[in-house]
Parts: C-alpha cells; structure tokens; sequence
C-alpha cells in the first residue's frame, strides 16, 4: 500500500493511498513486464504480458498519455477500443487468455518547483522520474491482488528502482537494467529513476540500499545504519521484517510516500534530522501495518494511528516521560483544535485528505493504542500485536481482527472498549466537582466528585494524589456520567490532580493547555487579517494563509471589534501587527508575546482573547521575510509560536500552562 509518511515536526505530505479493499478469495494477476524509461526525453516504452480470466472480452485502465501500439491474445494480434483510460479488447474467448500489450507515450513533465506537490500520477526528468502503481502506466484490470516480475531500463548514467526485491542488476550497451519480483501479492509496482549514487550494506539476509542524488550521497551511512535498527527492532517486536529489500530513494517532488520495501524522499527533507528519526520509523513500520497486513478500508484506516502509535511514540518514549507527555498532550490539543463539524468517528476515517482527518486517524487512534495498553497490560498487548501479525500478515484486515487478536491475549470480552472508542465521534468531558480531603483515626482520604458527559464512556482514569513523602497513583473506573470515589493514603494529601499525564481520550478543559496554532487554522469559521496596504505583501500573505487553512482564505476587510467570535489570521508587517494588537481585545499571553517578537525575521504566535477566541498573528520584517516562511510554518500546527529567521526556525514552542480546572490543592 502507497502510504504518507507523517513527518510530525516539519513536513506534511498528502494521503496518496487507494480506498480499494482487496478481496482475498480471487488469484492474483501476474504481470511480466519490460519498461524501458529516457528520463531527459521522458519517452516510456512498456511490454506487459498477464493472464486473466475473461468471459468475451478484457478491459483495463491505461493512463491518457501511453497509446497501445499492439495488443495479443494468446499470441494472436487483435484490435483494441479506447474510450479515454480505458482500453476494451473485444470477442475473446470465454476463460484464461494470456494478453500482450505493447505501450509508448511521454510521460508528463516534472512541474515547476513552485507547482511540485504529492502525485499519485507519473512525472520524468532528468532531475527525478516516478512511475506511481496508481497511474495506470501497466494495463489496470481492477484485480487487486498483483505478483510481478519488472525489468526496468534506463540509460546511463540514471539508475532506476522498483518495488519489489531486487533480482538482478546490469549494465548492457549503455542501459543500466534492473529486475524486480514480489515475493507476496499486493499492489502494481512503482518505478523510481534519477541520477542517482547507490549505497547497499546487509544486515544479515536483509538488503538495505539507497538512491540519492549525489549531494545527498554522504548521508547513505547514516540512513542504512538507522533503517537496520528499527528494522531490527519492529522483527523482534512483531514478527520478521516480510521483505527481502528495503530502499531509501530521493525525490525532486517536496513528499515524503511509503510503499513495500521503499520510502520516497523530498530531497530537501532527507538532510533534516527528523527524518531519520521518527519519520523514517514511522515508514519502515508500515511495511508490518498497511503493507504486511493490509487495511480493509470498508470497516476503516486502523494501520496509521497502529503505525503513528508504535513508531512515532515509541521513538518520544525512548526520549523520556516528558517527550511522551508532551506528544499525548499534542493529542489532545489536535482533538480539542477540531471543529465539531470536521470530527467523525474513528471507523469512518480511511485516508489523511486535510489536516482534520489526520487529527482522527493518526491522533485519536494512537491514543486509543495507548488506552488499549493501559486496559490490557503490557505484556497482552505485546502478545495480541504478534498474534494479529501471525493471524493476518499479506491478508486484509479490519479493527474486528485487532478486536479478536487482543481479546485472546487478554483473556477477555473487549467489545466494549472498541464499540465506545470507535463508534462515538468526539471525546467525553471529564470534570472535578469536587474534592476534600479528611482524617478519621491517623488514615487519610481523599473524597472526589468526578463528572463526565453524557453518554457515559467506561475510563480506567488515572488519579495522582500529592501527600506529605510523595506522590501516589490510582486508578478509578468511571463508568457513570457523576461518580464519587474514595481514595485512602498513610500521609496527609496536599493536592490531587485527574489524568495529569493525558493518557486518556477526553476533551481538554479551558486552562489545561494553551493556544496553539492549530486552534485557528482547522476552524471552518477562521478569517484572514492582512494588517498591510502592501499589495506584493498582502498576495504572500494570502497565499500563505491558503497554506495554513488548506482552502481559500476570506479575508476580512471591516472593523475588527465586529468580528465578534470569528477566529482569525493576522497577518501583516511587524509594526502593523503592532498597531492591530493594540485595537484589539486584550490577549491571555500578551506578556509572553513581547517575549519572542524582538527576535528573527517573521514571527507567529497563537493566542486567544479575553472572549476565549482563538487568533494566529504573523509578524514579518518585510515581503521576503513572509515569503520564505510560505512553506515552512504551515508544519508547526502543533506549537503556540516559532520565530524564524529567513526560512529557519530559530525558536518555537508552546506557552506556560495555566492552573488546571482537573487539580484541587487542599488547604493546610
């Protein structure tokens, strides 16, 4: 399956991924074919030969710019039909025929750099070439279940990778010539081709290659050295890694896409840090979750938030507490940002198309993961993600198949938990109501008052109590919409603090964390601000907001006190923004603001005014400054401000938390 890496620091790609499920009980079509690819030309020649079963004729799909030069059934030359992408071959024998077609076209150019972005289609250059499974350059049946045996050629000095293990490699008449098979049935393969400087090392069995343009060839070492690790590390945990190869290739497109055994790079995004760290494990995990085992995506996406939770985590995890704290309040924060109108319960999401449905599939469902650990303990859950491995792998699967997995391990019915996490769009609100602290005969309770919206969730909540020699967890079982529980210690309590840790699926309260940039960009309702008279400054500002909002901006042009509850992007030269700060409300983290606005050369920062609305203000030196933030700042959703300087973030991070609504200090 072709997959979005999520690169949760600073690069976003766009969900490619096909909403097909695979049915298991029809045989794969194996295709064996021949491409011979010119990237400066861009002229592809393919010869595809396939056998399927036919009742009196044979269709499949063909990409617009290839043109069938011939086609055989069992040897015979017959005549096609075209009606736009798809080819008809007519009056053919009932039953299995084997067909030849013989292809050529130019594929289409690479875009401009200003117009590049996530394709699901074919480009060529001498830069870069990329022949997407989904852009029908082999004949498409409909069959969803493919094997393969690709020989790919191109001329020196390019070379080209596919999907699939690398068979053979040769260099003949001036053509560097590479086959492919697939050891598994899965999807149409994918071609990659470049100028590329090719790196291997083994790892036992495993080949780990990478095709990097030569500028990025010194990072190869590092690259392989990280892939074996999580590799290594996903086998032990899961089950053995299910392909023979595993390839790192560059691209000349800004996206970052995952398919069997190779992810497929933005050349500007492989030197970044994050990318060897999570990103790249969020990837390579994938070939267990989506890839190993498909997702049916008629009973819904259970493979990113599974792949977001076990690799992105776990990488936080090996960082400390705090770094895992602050992605599960990163969580919620993305949960709490989410217009109601935009949410939707976890088994409608299929594939991340905006940033609301990444807030469900990835977020919501990692931390479901997580409460699931937490339900089942440690080492059923281990069991129950090796046994749905062992159950499902290189078959589809669905969130009654995790279901059945993790109940066997556990030894128990857990309908309950995957009917409220998965049916239920939203979150509950879970709010203190009250808490007192008392002491009869030298033992010390806590009495606390828990209330939590209706329909009632059943939450294993988690409950810190601070007393005189430390702190104390326990956990309740809240299963009522209003609960009272008595908690009993040997010290005198001094506070008591719900969930302190966010390792619950709940609403955040008002105070429990502060604004931050996605608060205003997923609102449905946001507003544009352009604080300049500066035409060539206001159409940057425009496309930018474009970015942040991921739709077309309205601007607001009328007096900013009559904007009433309309969040909003202020976006304007510093002094403007300046001059609009002082006409506006008064802000909740104006103090920390003057902070951060001294610094870099464009500055953002979300906060809300005194009504509780939600604003992002962008401050920016001059036009060149603004426009070398277009791309960068739309990936730092996630932080309450970042100050750049040029296109490089110099300073981000979330303002102070205010005193929680879930925490109760008792007097002395």
């Amino acid at each position: 399956m072709l997959r979005v890496l999520v690169f949760m620091v600073a690069f976003t790609a766009l969900h490619p991924a096909t909403e097909r499920a695979r049915a298991e009980t029809r045989p794969a079509v194996h295709h064996e074919a021949r491409v011979h690819l010119d990237p400066e030309s861009r002229e592809l020649r393919v010869e595809d030969r396939f056998t399927v079963e036919v009742d009196d004729f044979i269709s499949f799909d063909l990409a617009p710019w290839l043109n069938v030069v011939e086609a055989r059934v069992d040897g015979r030359r017959v005549a096609t039909d075209r009606g736009g992408n798809r080819v008809t071959i007519p009056k053919v024998a009932a039953g299995y025929r084997q067909f030849e077609v013989f292809l050529r076209g130019s594929v289409p150019a690479l875009p401009a750099p200003s117009a590049r972005g996530t394709s699901r289609g074919a480009v060529a250059d001498a830069e870069g070439s990329y022949l997407s499974g989904y852009a029908s350059w082999l004949p498409d049946t409909g069959d969803e279940w493919i094997e393969y045996d690709l020989t790919v050629e191109v001329p020196e000095p390019y070379r080209a990778v596919a999907t699939g293990r690398l068979a053979k490699e040769t260099v003949y008449r001036g053509d560097y010539r590479a086959s492919f098979t697939s050891d598994h049935s899965g999807e149409m393969p994918s071609v990659f081709a470049g100028p590329y400087k090719i790196a291997e090392r083994r790892d036992g069995d495993l080949r780990i290659r990478t095709y990097l343009h030569s500028e990025l060839a010194s990072l190869a070492d590092e690259y392989m050295e990280e892939a074996a690790t999580y590799i290594r590390r996903y086998a032990e945990q899961i089950g053995p890694y299910p392909y023979a190869d595993f390839h790192i290739v560059s691209a000349p497109l800004p996206v970052g896409l995952g398919f069997p055994n190779l992810t497929y790079v933005g050349r500007m995004v492989l030197p970044l840090p994050f990318m060897r760290g999570r990103s790249l494990a969020h990837e390579i995990l994938h070939n267990w979750w989506g890839n190993g085992v498909a997702v049916d995506y008629d009973r819904g996406n259970w493979a990113e938030g599974l792949t977001t939770y076990l690799a992105d985590y776990a990488v936080a995890e090996d960082q400390g507490e705090e770094a895992a704290r602050k992605m599960r309040l990163g969580w919620l924060r993305n949960l709490a940002a989410l217009p109601p109108e935009q949410d939707m319960p976890v088994e409608s999401f299929t594939v991340k198309r905006h940033d609301a449905a990444q807030v469900v599939g990835y977020d919501k469902v990692a931390l479901i993961f997580h409460m699931l650990k937490a339900e089942v303990g440690d080492k059923a859950f281990a069991s129950g993600l090796r046994r749905f491995w062992e159950d499902r792998r290189f078959r589809v699967a669905g969130w009654s198949d995790l279901q059945s997995a993790f109940e066997s391990t556990a030894g128990r019915d857990l309908v309950w938990f995957f009917d409220q996490w998965l049916e239920r769009a939203g979150a509950p609100r879970i709010e203190l109501i009250n808490a007192e602290s008392s002491n009869a005969n030298g033992e010390h309770r806590v009495t606390l008052t828990i209330r939590q919206s209706s329909p009632a969730y059943r939450i294993r909540l988690p409950i810190i109590v601070d007393a005189a020699r430390g702190s104390r967890r326990y956990e309740v079982a809240l299963e009522q919409t209003e609960q009272t529980f008595e908690l009993t210690m040997g010290h005198k309590p001094l506070a008591v603090h719900i969930d302190p840790d966010f390792g619950v699926l709940r609403n955040l309260l008002a105070g429990e964390s502060p604004p931050i940039v996605r608060d205003v960009t997923l609102s449905a309702e946001t507003v544009l601000v352009v604080a300049t008279k500066d035409e060539a400054f206001a159409k940057i500002a425009q496309r930018l907001a474009r970015a942040l909002l991921q739709r077309e901006p309205r601007l607001y042009r009328g007096d900013l006190k009559d904007l009433g509850d309309t969040p909003a992007i202020a976006i304007g030269h510093a002094e403007d923004i300046a001059s609009l700060r002082a006409r506006t409300d008064l802000f909740d983290h104006a103090t920390e603001v003057d902070g951060i606005i001294d610094s870099g050369t464009t500055r953002a920062w979300a906060d809300r005014r005194s009504d509780g609305e939600a604003w992002l203000f962008v401050a920016a030196d001059d036009a060149a400054s603004l426009d070398a933030v277009s791309r960068p700042l739309p990936h730092y959703r996630g932080e309450s401000y970042v100050v750049f300087d040029g296109a490089k973030s110099i300073r981000k991070g979330q303002w102070q938390r205010r005193a929680s609504p879930l925490s109760r200090r008792f007097a002395d």
